[in-house]
């Protein structure tokens, strides 16, 4: 009996060891900033990353027009102690746009955001279906390391779209497209409206004349030619549904299963096994 509690408590540890590699993800906390709809950022699902504020300056300026992001001084966030990445779907359904959790996963070297879809358009057009958002990511991860290193890469993809994963370097401003899809049909004209964040209270609406309140700054007025609808909002979305575990975790869950089964197997063996008696010959 004791052999038998001795082997299922080893049987215990050993599937204890296995199994944690599972869990092995670490938080790293993520803001949301920014979203909206706009096809100006592509017809593919696309990521970019920003690590410095002149780098992000310079992405809002090739934008020319269509450019409706707050410069950095009005988001809540410092490139100090954070980094921004920007997810554009691409050509998606209409009636919906994306949300994030206040978590984003380190497995690896890769950092992966918490995306949802929520019904609505972020204050846009009902026909508006180009998806985007803009999200901060602390720079120190939830166990106090620096997470942050060239090697590194931020990926994301919408929930449910096989198609849609799109990943960039640390460091790179670069879009990086997820795999080739059919060609998109052309997406429709409608009257260009832009909100930019300034404030959890305050909000800014492009128009030939500028206002101001004392967390706001004006934002220039797009041309009728442009289509670029933005709805800001500036406190962390609900928790968003956790990051999947990689496929080594399941390779490693499935090899202790079967490790298991041998053990139990033996332990069962050992136990049957009759006993030998031992006469004395007088």
């Amino acid at each position: 009996m004791r052999k038998l509690l001795a082997v299922l408590g080893l049987l215990f540890v050993g599937l204890a060891v296995l199994a944690e590699p599972a869990g092995a993800a670490t938080a790293i906390a993520s803001r949301l900033q920014l979203r909206g709809h706009l096809p100006e950022l592509g017809e593919r699902s696309t990521m970019r990353v920003f690590q410095t504020q002149s780098a992000y300056d310079s992405f809002r300026t090739s934008l020319g027009e269509a450019n409706v992001f707050p410069a950095a001084s009005n988001m809540f966030m410092s490139f100090d102690k954070d980094v921004l990445a920007l997810y554009a779907r691409g050509n998606d359904t209409g009636g919906r746009c994306l949300r994030t959790g206040p978590n984003a996963t380190l497995d690896g070297d890769t950092a992966t955001l918490d995306l949802l879809f929520e019904s609505g358009t972020c204050g846009a057009p009902s026909s508006a279906h180009y998806p985007f958002i803009l999200v901060s990511l602390s720079r120190t991860a939830a166990d106090g390391s620096s997470w942050v290193t060239p090697a590194r890469s931020v990926c994301a993809s919408a929930p449910g779209l096989s198609d849609s994963r799109a990943c960039a370097s640390l460091g790179s401003t670069s879009a990086s497209p997820s795999p080739p899809t059919t060609a998109p049909s052309p997406s429709p004209t409608v009257a260009p409206t832009a909100t930019v964040p300034a404030s959890p209270t305050a909000t800014r609406t492009a128009s030939p004349t500028t206002t101001a309140t004392p967390t706001a700054s004006a934002v220039p007025s797009p041309t009728p030619s442009v289509v670029t609808v933005a709805s800001p909002s500036a406190v962390p979305s609900a928790p968003g549904q956790p990051a999947a575990s990689g496929g080594g975790s399941d390779f490693l869950l499935t090899a202790g299963l079967v490790g298991l089964g041998v053990l139990v197997g033996i332990v069962i063996m050992a136990a049957r096994r009759p006993r030998r008696s031992i006469r004395r010959i007088p």
